[in-house]
C-alpha cells in the first residue's frame, strides 16, 4: 500500500456499526449513554516497504476496567485540550513519548462507546514517515508493540474466547483476534475491524 492509497481511503464513508456488529462483545445491550465521558485513542501508522505498521499498547495491571488490555494510546478529555485530536495527541505523548506535533492526521474512525467504563471515544489516525523514539510510561504502559496489519487481520484471524471484562464479570464468547501472545477485543477490536473494513472496501 502507498500513502496516496491510504489517504485516499480514508476519505471514503464510514462502515462504521456495520463493522462494530461482528466484534462487539456486548451484542445485544441497551445502554444509557447521557453520562459517558468524551475520550481519544490514536492510531499510529507507518508504510515501510508497502506494509502498513501500527501501535498498540498493553496497560499495566490496576484496580480498573481495562487493566492489561491491549489498546490504542489513548484517554479522556481534559479540559486544558483544544479538542478531541488534541487529546490523542498529548496521551499518546504521555504514553509512549510521541511528540504531540509528529504525525499528520489522516482522518478518523467512527465513534465507539465502552459501556464498562462510561466512555465515547473517538479514534483518530496519524501517518507517519517514519516512527519517533517510544518511550512507555511506566505507570500506564507495560508494553509498547507494533505490529504489520496482516498480524491484525480481522477477517482472517477472528477467534473467540472468555474473557473477564473486570472483576466477577465474565463474557463468554467474545469475539477478538489473537496478537502474539496477547487477545484484543472490545473497544480494540472494533476500531481494528473498521480500519480493516476501510482497507479491504
Amino acid at each position: 500500500m502507498t500513502t496516496e492509497e491510504l489517504q485516499e481511503k480514508m476519505t471514503k464513508v464510514l462502515p462504521g456499526s456495520r463493522a462494530h456488529k461482528s466484534f462487539s462483545p456486548l451484542r445485544n445491550y441497551k445502554m444509557d449513554t447521557s453520562e459517558f465521558k468524551n475520550a481519544a485513542v490514536a492510531l499510529h501508522l507507518k508504510i515501510q516497504h508497502k506494509k502498513l505498521h501500527l501501535i498498540l499498547i498493553k496497560r499495566t495491571a490496576y484496580n480498573g476496567a481495562h487493566s492489561q488490555q491491549i489498546a490504542f494510546p489513548g484517554g479522556k478529555f481534559e479540559q486544558n485540550d483544544k479538542n478531541l485530536e488534541h487529546t490523542a495527541r498529548r496521551e499518546s505523548f504521555e504514553e509512549i513519548g510521541i511528540p504531540m506535533n509528529t504525525g499528520s492526521l489522516i482522518g478518523k474512525l467512527s465513534e465507539v462507546l465502552i459501556p464498562v467504563s462510561s466512555f465515547r471515544v473517538t479514534p483518530f489516525v496519524f501517518l507517519h514517515e517514519t516512527y519517533p523514539s517510544l518511550i512507555k510510561e511506566q505507570r500506564e504502559v507495560q508494553e509498547i508493540l507494533i505490529g504489520e496489519l496482516k498480524e491484525l487481520d480481522t477477517f482472517k484471524l477472528k477467534t473467540f474466547e472468555n474473557v473477564e471484562a473486570r472483576k466477577g464479570f465474565l463474557l463468554n464468547n467474545v469475539p477478538g483476534l489473537h496478537f502474539k501472545e496477547h487477545f484484543i477485543w472490545g473497544a480494540t477490536a472494533l476500531m481494528l475491524h473498521e480500519f480493516n473494513t476501510i482497507l479491504r472496501e
